[in-house]
């Protein structure tokens, strides 16, 4: 995930870059919507592709290298008990991500974005 800050007078714009496959993005998207009136943002939400930028950058999921995935598994627990963001997943959660790819869903939440 990846926040973009613009000044607009007294209230800031916060531009929340997210792909539904990262549990970054949704304790980004939880902690943003809770703070939203106090920190006084306007948020908007941008989709991005992570699974075309992981490609394009020769880079790879932390899921496929072991001691990377293992690594974010401790980091996202930490952080979202330090942010009060519940995370549970279902069993099958990863599975279907897997089998089924997330790219159709990022594709309809940037035609919805571009709509709005």
């Amino acid at each position: 995930w990846c926040l973009e800050i613009v000044q607009m007078a007294a209230r800031r714009a916060v531009q929340l870059y997210y792909d539904v496959t990262s549990p970054y993005s949704w304790i980004a998207f939880e902690v943003l919507c809770r703070y939203r009136v106090p920190w006084n943002i306007d948020l908007k939400f941008k989709p991005v592709f992570l699974g075309g930028v992981m490609h394009l950058s020769g880079n790879q999921p932390p899921g496929m290298l072991p001691p990377r995935g293992k690594y974010m598994v401790k980091d996202i627990h930490r952080l979202a008990s330090y942010t009060d963001v519940k995370l549970v997943p279902s069993p099958m959660t990863w599975e279907y991500i897997m089998q089924t790819g997330t790219l159709a869903a990022q594709r309809f939440l940037t035609a919805v974005s571009l709509e709005c």
